[in-house]
């Protein structure tokens, strides 16, 4: 409830604490674990980049990183690809959306070639997940405030044909 009183130092402390006694118990099984930064309307601990930089610092775990989300950059970053750049190797999971959770496409606001640069740049070899949402209804609907249809109609043929055209197109400027 961001309506109540915030202490962020305190719950940043707490939060550094926790991160590090689930690294202890997430490394025996091999469990890497990347820390999102979200936008200001959906927390307010970790933001930006440079908050969850700093974050993983502190935790000081081998196995904590950051998750960076085009959709969330696009919010809270004065530039998505110095973000990327930022985050360098503790960059350990990215998300990628059109600014409004769409699938990425080529006339999109999002410059896709520079994200892509700047991924290529810190050497980032990792997953990169792409996450629209574009129909109402449902849990995950409502969790991230979907209330009108951006998918323009389209049947289930359609989205996975939007899909697979969006991963075509991130292929061919990312790369494989």
């Amino acid at each position: 409830d961001f309506g109540k009183p915030l202490n962020k130092a305190e719950d940043w402390k707490r939060a550094v604490d926790g991160i590090q006694k689930l690294s202890e118990l997430a490394k025996p099984h091999n469990i890497q674990l990347n820390l999102e930064c979200l936008n200001r309307f959906e927390n307010y601990l970790l933001n930006t980049a440079q908050e969850g930089v700093q974050f993983v610092k502190e935790v000081d775990c081998d196995n904590v990183g950051v998750m960076l989300d085009t959709f969330h950059m696009n919010i809270e970053e004065d530039s998505l690809t110095e973000a990327i750049r930022d985050s360098g190797n503790l960059l350990g999971h990215f998300h990628i959306g059109e600014a409004n959770r769409r699938c990425p496409y080529p006339q999109s606001r999002m410059n896709w070639t520079s994200i892509g640069n700047a991924l290529r740049e810190i050497g980032y070899n990792e997953y990169i997940v792409m996450e629209p949402f574009v129909r109402m209804g449902g849990q995950v609907g409502h969790d991230v405030s979907l209330w009108r249809d951006l998918s323009h109609g389209a049947d289930d043929n359609q989205l996975d044909a939007d899909a697979a055209y969006s991963v075509n197109y991130i292929r061919s400027i990312i790369g494989p």
